[in-house]
């Protein structure tokens, strides 16, 4: 009798898993006598928990893996990552010194122990071992990248381009550097040389549904909507099958008022991906303007966003005591100048990693969580196997992601959503003097608004924030703040809830 194929049954140890069979997917894994695939099965477990945050079992299973091909490069790589995601920071940066220092043999290992070493506030060590790695990898986009990324943060913006344009104009035809420029360029306030760059692109390439894409999302930045469709239909049709060209057609539509072709191009890419938040909101806002009844379903305000305060833990007099003791903690990882590139504040920073989860803080803050969220899971409608929130429901949660954002004076979010959450929170630390009361609404978090101005989607739903309050809402309802003008700062801490 034929031994069982390799290749099927780790399709199988795969599909146990994500179907939370843990026992008969390590069955499965145990019986494989090569050691090579033996590996494999183990670091693919390691994958199926660190999808969903469970950072224990994934290092548990990826070090089983190990023991099966005792250093392996690829797996110790990936248990530094694991490591960085799990909040262990100083043993993430000690993994990737050790693999560095034994062999420095890919752009992306460098790029990691670059993050690590700037997160451990070694910034100026970071940025010499990304310029020494661009050296030996000229043109790599990724090093490009973190290097920018990295003078941007310390204010250094003009600075930060210098050396991709150096490299684009010395390797031209070199497209994923050019597409970094682009999308760079475009972060940093200058979306007509970002179209000059993939124009120039679009030339050398043009049947590239990535340049096509790129520049309908920079002519819909420029207001120039119909050329967008152009553009972005075009990158559909050369590949329909992508996910990417068709997600940034929909904004695009909104904006044409489209709402009926935008609301089938959403519902069909929800066919495929049913929990991307994005486009719930997208299929939510062309809803909106259809002045369907299933929209204020999904964006049900009364029932959805619910605040409470949180209790403060035992040796502390009251929250007002907490959240000092809190806010010195949090402002010590806020160590860049100005808001990352690509994200969606403005006039503030916000903390590059996971919430460290060994700082005894960080540790109570968490735990003060756990009421709250469950008090919001107990309140949805359990068996509702339709709404995209309600038919999530398990018996337990885990939260992926922790950040904190900390706003000046003048500072806001931009109208976004967390695409790849369940729910999404605000708790607020540290306020301005000059937020509670205020007529302006000036720092209220606001509901309802798309990331994109469309007439009639204006906000909807604002809740006022005071210190000690968490706000829990679904992760794809728009939501932003109203900007501030005076006063102090506004310290925040946020997170993402999903299903367990």
């Amino acid at each position: 009798m034929n031994s069982p194929d390799p290749r099927s049954q780790l399709q199988l140890l795969v599909s146990l898993a994500i179907n939370g069979e843990r026992e008969r997917a390590v069955a499965v894994a145990r019986d494989f006598s090569d050691k090579y695939v033996a590996a494999e099965a183990w670091r693919l477990l390691a994958e199926v928990n660190a999808n969903l945050q469970r950072w224990d079992l994934a290092l548990f299973d990826l070090g089983i893996a190990l023991q099966h091909l005792p250093g392996a490069r690829h797996l110790r790589l990936r248990r530094a990552l694991l490591l960085e995601q799990k909040g262990d920071a100083p043993a993430a940066l000690a993994e990737l010194q050790r693999l560095v220092h034994e062999d420095a043999d890919s752009p992306q290992l460098l790029v990691h122990l670059a993050r690590g070493l700037e997160h451990a506030e070694r910034s100026n060590e970071a940025e010499q071992t990304i310029e020494a790695a661009l050296r030996r990898w000229p043109v790599d986009a990724g090093l490009h990248r973190a290097l920018a990324g990295l003078r941007w943060q310390r204010s250094a913006a003009i600075e930060a381009l210098q050396p991709l344009q150096r490299a684009l104009a010395a390797h031209p035809r070199e497209m994923p550097l050019r597409l970094v420029a682009a999308d760079l360029a475009r972060s940093t306030g200058s979306p007509d040389e970002a179209l000059r760059l993939l124009e120039e692109g679009l030339a050398m390439a043009p049947d590239s549904s990535t340049l096509l894409t790129s520049i309908g999302v920079l002519l819909d930045d420029l207001g120039r909507l119909a050329e967008a469709r152009h553009q972005l239909e075009a990158a559909v049709a050369r590949a329909p099958a992508a996910v990417q060209p068709r997600r940034n057609l929909i904004p695009t539509l909104l904006r044409l008022a489209d709402a009926p072709t935008a609301l089938r191009v959403a519902t069909d890419l929800l066919g495929e991906l049913p929990d991307d938040q994005q486009l719930i909101a997208w299929r939510a806002t062309a809803l909106r303007m259809l002045g369907d009844p299933q929209y204020r379903q999904l964006f049900d305000y009364d029932r959805l966003v619910r605040a409470s305060e949180l209790v403060p833990p035992a040796q502390f007099a009251d929250i007002a005591a907490f959240n000092a003791a809190f806010a010195v903690e949090l402002t010590r990882l806020h160590r860049a100048t100005k808001h990352p590139l690509a994200q969606s504040l403005r006039g503030g920073t916000q903390t590059s990693r996971n919430l460290p989860a060994d700082n005894p803080l960080v540790t109570a803050f968490f735990a003060m969580l756990q009421a709250p969220i469950r008090d919001y899971i107990a309140h949805l409608r359990h068996g509702d196997a339709v709404h995209p929130v309600d038919r999530r429901v398990r018996t337990g949660y885990r939260i992926a992601g922790s950040w904190s954002v900390k706003l000046d004076p003048g500072g806001f979010h931009v109208n976004h959503v967390h695409p790849q959450g369940w729910l999404s929170s605000a708790y607020y630390v540290e306020l301005p003097v000059s937020v509670p009361g205020d007529s302006s609404r000036a720092g209220w978090l606001k509901f309802g608004e798309p990331a994109i101005a469309i007439p009639g989607c204006e906000p909807e739903h604002f809740v006022e924030p005071r210190p000690g309050l968490l706000v829990l809402f679904p992760s794809y309802l728009w939501h932003g703040t109203v900007p501030f003008a005076k006063g102090g700062r506004r310290l925040t801490a946020a997170f993402d809830v999903l299903p367990s």
